[in-house]
């Protein structure tokens, strides 16, 4: 071509499959980079999924635990004012005894979401708020929740020693279980310094049904969110 005179075809034509291996590389690229938005854009969905599954579950936890807890609250009342009142002894005292006093621990809440949410990095949550409000729930509002109810836990069991120094625990006939009654009643009933650790009790018993019933109103919000977000999703 050179010989013939054709050097500018010849130019033409080198450019031209210049341009076009160009054109390839930033096709690969693009396709590259698309595959990878893909996979973020599924693995993100993929952690919204799990994160609203363990929402739900906590949600339920929550129910399950104020429950209990609005319950021991009553019974507990009951019982601290039949002693204030120095009523006399009755049987369903120790029915109450063992529903408010005896310890058995409350369910957990589920962060298997916000684990794999932390393994794949925060910023895969595109939505900024959305993420925001499940970081604070986790590492704060959870975090908050979890310290009283160590409290409470350590609190029943501090009561079980009371309990097993004021009370014995009097197997049912039957053989499963049993029931506290009072050791000496009227002990109790005179004696303040068997009574204060119920009032302890009580109180925090109170601050956590306060605390744990907002945070289901945050978790519930938060789970809100990240439904929305799934539904958005979708159209």
């Amino acid at each position: 071509m050179i010989k013939e005179n054709r050097a500018s075809k010849y130019l033409l034509y080198a450019v031209g499959e210049i341009i076009l291996v160009v054109i390839g590389i930033l096709i690969a690229l693009q396709i590259n980079t698309w595959n990878k938005n893909k996979q973020l854009r599924l693995a993100e969905l993929e952690t919204l999924y799990e994160i609203q599954v363990a929402l739900n579950q906590d949600v339920s936890v929550l129910a399950s635990n104020l429950k209990n807890l609005e319950r021991k609250i009553l019974h507990s009342r009951e019982v601290i004012l039949h002693i204030e009142n120095k009523f006399p002894y009755e049987k369903k005292l120790d029915d109450l005894f063992m529903d408010v006093y005896y310890h058995r621990g409350y369910k957990t809440f589920n962060n298997s979401g916000f684990e794999l949410l932390k393994e794949r990095g925060f910023d895969i949550i595109q939505n900024t708020e959305l993420r925001k409000r499940i970081t604070k729930h986790y590492t704060t509002d959870l975090s908050d929740i979890t310290g009283i109810l160590s409290r409470v836990e350590q609190l029943g069991l501090i009561q079980s020693d009371n309990l097993y120094d004021n009370f014995k625990l009097t197997k049912i006939p039957e053989g499963f279980g049993g029931v506290i009654v009072a050791y000496d009643y009227e002990q109790l009933i005179n004696d303040p310094k068997i009574l204060g650790p119920f009032y302890h009790l009580e109180l925090l018993n109170l601050t956590y049904e306060r605390n744990l019933t907002g945070f289901k109103e945050k978790t519930e919000e938060v789970l809100k969110m990240v439904e929305t977000e799934l539904e958005e999703r979708k159209k």
